[in-house]
C-alpha cells in the first residue's frame, strides 16, 4: 500500500522478525542486519514500522539514532510513505514536527518517536518495539539503560542495523560475535561481508588497500557483490568502481567489503622505539615504591613490578619477578614488603590476581587505611583504564625510566589494547606475548600515584 514492498534479501529479515513461537510471542527478541550503506537496512527497517504500526498494532515503536541528523531523515521518509498512501494516512492522527520530538501518531493509541540517542544514555528508548539505527555508534550505558527498561513490554523486540563496526564498536561486535556462532536462539542475524583480507587479497592482511595495492580484494567485483547485495539492482558497478577511487582504502573497505575495524593490532600505544628510548640501566627509585602483581590467564607466570619517583623527579618502574606458577606470589609479596614498606601493594582483582585477595587480607595487606600492616589497593575498570593511558603519557612524554629488562620489554612490543567505554586498556586476549610483566608495572605506577608521598604543602593561615 505505501509502494515500498521488500526485495528478496529484505523478505527474509521480516520473516525472522514478525516469525511467532508457540506462545504467540515474537520468536526472535534480537534482530541485526548488518550490511553496507544503500543496500537494505535503512528500508528493512522502514517496513518493520509499517508492519508493527499497521498489522500488528504495537502501541510504541521507537527509532533512533546516532546523530540527530539522521533521526531526522528517517522521520521524514516515514512521513512521506504513510502520506502517499490514503489507506494508511486515514489512519494518522497527528503528525509532530517539532525539533527533537518527531513522531507519528496514529488511531488508537499507536506512536512511531524518533529519538536520537544522548551520551547520558539510553533513557527515552524504551518500547514495545525498538529500532537502533547506526548500531556501530552502540554504547554500553545505551543497552544499560534500555534492555533491563524492556522485561515490563509483553513481546519486545530491538533491531539493530549498522554497517561494519569501528574499533570502538564493542556492543555490536558482542552482538556480531554471537550472531556468526549461533549460540541465541533468540537472535536473528543477517550479515553480508567479502572475505577477510587475508583471503581476498593477494598480500594477505599485509595488503595496503591503495588504488595500486596488486591483488587487492577491493578491486574484484565479485566480492563487491558478496558483501552487496542491491548490487546490479539498486547500486551499479560503474558506481562502485567511482566509490572505490573516491573513497579511502579503509572507509571502502569497511563500508563495501563488510570489513570490520578490529581492536587486534589497532592500537599500539608505546612503540619500540619510544620506549627504548626511556631505557636507564642506572636508574634508581627513592622510597617511597608502591608494588604490584600480575598473572597470566592460564596461570602459568606471575609478575612482581615496583614503581615510584627518582631523585630527578622522573617517574620508575621496573620488574621485580617474572617467573612460572604462582604459589611463590605471596610470599615474595610479603618479603618485598617488609624490605620496603611499600605506599599500596595493588592488584586487579577482575583479573587473574583477584584469586590472592582473600589470602592477602589473611596475611595483613588490607584495603583499609590504618587497618593492617600493609594497604592494598583494588582497581575498578575506571581506574585501569587511568592507570593504562597514565603509563603511557609518561612514556610518550619522556617522564618514565626503565632498567631496560628483556620481559618487560618483550611484553611492551607485544602488548594491544581494547576498547574500555571511551577509553582503552591492555588486551591479554589480543596481545602477542605474555603481558603481566607490563599489567604489573602499570598497576605499580598507579598505586604510586595513588598513594605516593607529595611534596609538602606550605601551611597556610589568615589572620583577621
Amino acid at each position: 500500500m505505501a509502494g515500498f514492498g521488500p526485495d528478496p534479501e529484505q523478505q527474509m529479515i521480516l520473516d525472522a522478525t514478525f516469525a511467532l513461537d508457540r506462545q504467540g510471542k515474537s520468536a526472535a527478541f534480537e534482530v541485526a542486519a548488518v550490511v553496507g550503506r544503500q543496500n537494505l537496512k535503512t528500508g528493512v527497517m522502514k517496513q518493520m514500522a509499517l508492519g508493527w504500526l499497521f498489522v500488528t498494532e504495537e502501541r510504541l515503536v521507537v527509532w533512533s539514532a546516532h546523530e540527530f541528523r539522521t533521526a531526522q531523515e528517517s522521520f521524514r521518509d516515514m512521513e512521506q510513505l504513510i502520506e502517499s498512501s490514503s489507506y494508511l494516512s486515514r489512519r494518522v492522527k497527528h503528525i509532530h514536527r517539532g525539533n527533537g520530538d518527531e513522531a507519528i501518531e496514529l488511531v488508537g493509541d499507536r506512536r512511531l518517536i524518533f529519538k536520537a540517542r544522548t551520551k547520558g544514555g539510553g533513557r527515552g528508548l524504551s518500547g514495545d518495539k525498538v529500532l537502533l539505527d547506526e548500531a556501530f555508534a552502540l554504547q554500553p550505558m545505551h543497552m544499560g539503560a534500555l534492555l533491563p527498561t524492556l522485561s515490563a513490554r509483553p513481546d519486545p523486540q530491538v533491531v539493530y542495523g549498522s554497517s561494519a563496526g569501528l574499533m570502538e564498536s564493542a556492543v555490536l561486535r558482542g552482538i556480531r560475535d554471537r550472531g556468526r556462532a549461533g549460540v541465541d536462539e533468540r537472535l536473528a542475524y543477517f550479515e553480508w561481508c567479502a572475505p577477510p583480507p587475508e583471503q581476498a587479497c593477494k598480500d594477505g592482511a599485509k595488503c595496503s588497500h591503495a588504488l595500486d595495492a596488486d591483488g587487492c580484494g577491493c578491486d574484484k567485483p565479485e566480492l563487491w557483490q558478496q558483501a552487496n547485495p542491491q548490487l546490479g539492482r539498486r547500486i551499479s558497478l560503474d558506481f562502485m568502481a567511482a566509490e572505490r577511487r573516491a573513497l579511502p582504502p579503509a572507509e571502502f573497505g569497511r563500508e563495501h567489503m563488510g570489513w570490520w575495524e578490529e581492536p587486534v593490532g589497532g592500537l599500539v600505544p608505546i612503540s619500540a622505539e619510544v620506549w627504548a628510548a626511556c631505557a636507564d640501566e642506572e636508574s634508581q627509585v627513592q622510597d617511597p615504591v608502591a608494588i604490584a602483581v600480575d598473572i597470566t590467564p592460564d596461570r602459568t607466570k606471575a609478575a612482581i613490578a615496583i614503581a615510584g619517583r627518582r631523585a630527578d623527579a622522573l617517574m620508575h618502574g621496573e620488574l621485580v619477578e617474572h617467573r612460572a606458577g604462582t604459589g611463590w606470589v605471596v610470599e615474595r609479596l610479603i618479603e618485598l614488603a617488609q624490605r620496603w614498606r611499600p605506599c599500596a601493594v595493588v592488584l586487579d582483582p577482575g583479573g587473574p590476581a583477584g584469586s590472592l585477595e582473600k589470602e592477602l587480607n589473611e596475611r595483613g595487606f588490607t584495603t583499609e587505611p590504618t587497618g593492617g600492616q600493609w594497604r592494598l589497593h583494588l582497581v575498578g575498570t575506571r581506574e585501569y583504564a587511568q592507570a593504562c593511558g597514565a603509563l603511557t603519557d609518561d612514556v610518550t612524554n619522556g617522564r618514565w625510566r626503565h632498567p631496560d629488562q628483556a620481559p618487560l620489554n618483550s611484553a611492551v612490543e607485544g602488548a594491544r589494547t581494547r576498547p574500555l567505554a571511551e577509553a582503552w586498556a591492555w588486551s591479554r586476549r589480543h596481545s602477542e606475548d605474555d603481558i603481566s610483566p607490563l599489567v604489573a608495572v602499570t598497576l605499580a605506577r598507579h598505586g604510586f600515584a595513588t598513594h605516593g608521598v607529595t611534596e609538602p604543602v606550605a601551611p597556610f593561615a589568615l589572620f583577621g
